[in-house]
């Protein structure tokens, strides 16, 4: 049984379509996948389509048999896979993948890793992310040789001292007792009469106010 055709329509088809019918065997679905880190994330892997078979979908588009351009040749190989899978649990599909029935009657699909069917994808490739074992060296080539640095002393700041501050309150204080002092001559000169007998018991002793 060669399966190689098969697989190489499959591969084909797709790369441009989500779902390619095997008739009442189940269709081949592809979905598309972001670019992904591996488990000790130290290999990032590029976008693609990640292929899957499911036996339910058994509605057939025809996709295959426009390609093949032959429908009974199509129905006999499509036999003959289905009954291998039922005796050996198994069968290749050259260039694609394998397909695989497990104890449980259920039909899985494991597509080749060379496969290439993302379009959007070519030329990609996973990419390492494992530390350098050394540090890299980046070497430059200059055209001209580099200028002589001179090294120049730095010459610290000179901090000045800050003049002590002048006290500004003494000012205040003369001119307040100032102004204290000539209201209280103004104040005598005022009230001059009705302090007369009080300043004549202050300046003068009784026999000299009895001489007044």
């Amino acid at each position: 049984m060669d399966t190689s055709l098969l697989a190489l329509h499959c591969i084909e088809l797709l790369s441009t379509h989500n779902r390619v019918s095997l008739g009442d065997m189940g269709s081949f679905m592809a979905e598309e996948t972001p670019a992904t880190l591996t488990h000790d994330s130290h290999v990032l892997m590029p976008p693609g389509r990640r292929i899957s078979f499911k036996e339910s979908e058994i509605w057939n588009d025809g996709l295959l048999e426009k390609a093949i351009n032959s429908k009974d040749e199509l129905k006999g190989l499509l036999s003959e896979i289905s009954k291998k899978l039922s005796k050996e649990r198994s069968v290749t599909l050259e260039g694609f993948g394998k397909l695989r029935r497990t104890k449980e009657g259920d039909v899985f699909f494991v597509m080749d890793k060379n496969v290439q069917i993302n379009p959007n994808g070519f030329g990609l490739v996973p990419l390492s992310l494992s530390p350098l074992p050394m540090p890299s060296r980046v070497i430059c080539e200059l055209s001209d040789p580099p200028a002589q640095t001179v090294d120049v002393p730095v010459q610290e700041p000179v901090v000045k001292p800050t003049p002590p501050k002048k006290n500004r309150k003494w000012p205040w204080v003369l001119l307040t007792i100032f102004v204290i002092i000539l209201m209280v001559i103004l104040m005598v000169y005022i009230f001059r009469d009705a302090l007369q007998p009080f300043l004549e018991k202050i300046l003068y002793s009784p026999e000299e106010r009895l001489l007044l």
